[in-house]
């Protein structure tokens, strides 16, 4: 009978801390990555601070990827039945610079993506140089998109 107890006792807990929302938790999310939130109620509405700095797409009711835009921080509060808040926290957006390589020539920078060739990766706030490249990445980009 102890033990019964100890176990519902023990669910109890669990359950509470399952229903409670993520309040705590700064989502920290590369820039043109994607980071998951699994909520465990269904949300009913879904607001970000600044939408150029992090995007929100919502999957269902209960899943929803926050997307970096650009560098800096802004809010993310998601609410569910009756304006209950179930998530309120910090989106920080940072770069990622794995496999890059930074090479800066007359006060300009250019970086370089390697993996394992290293091909050139613009970035925010990159000099005149980098801005061909942009271009052709977005032109690129939304070719693709409209196929």
């Amino acid at each position: 009978m102890r033990a019964l107890r100890s176990f519902i006792a023990a669910t109890a807990v669990v359950c509470a801390f399952a229903v409670q929302p993520a309040a705590a938790r700064d989502v920290r999310v590369a820039l043109d990555q994607a980071f998951p939130i699994r909520l465990a109620e269904p949300a009913e509405g879904v607001a970000i601070g600044n939408p150029s700095i992090a995007g929100v797409s919502v999957q269902n009711d209960r899943f929803l990827f926050v997307t970096g835009r650009s560098y800096g921080s802004t809010n993310l509060v998601v609410v569910g039945e009756g304006g209950r808040v179930l998530y309120s926290g910090r989106v920080v957006v940072t770069p990622d610079e794995t496999d890059v390589v930074m090479v800066t020539r007359a006060g300009e920078t250019a970086r370089l993506e390697c993996t394992p060739l290293c091909r050139p990766r613009p970035d925010i706030g990159d000099g005149e140089a980098s801005r061909a490249i942009a271009a052709q990445i977005t032109s690129r980009a939304s070719a693709a998109s409209s196929n």
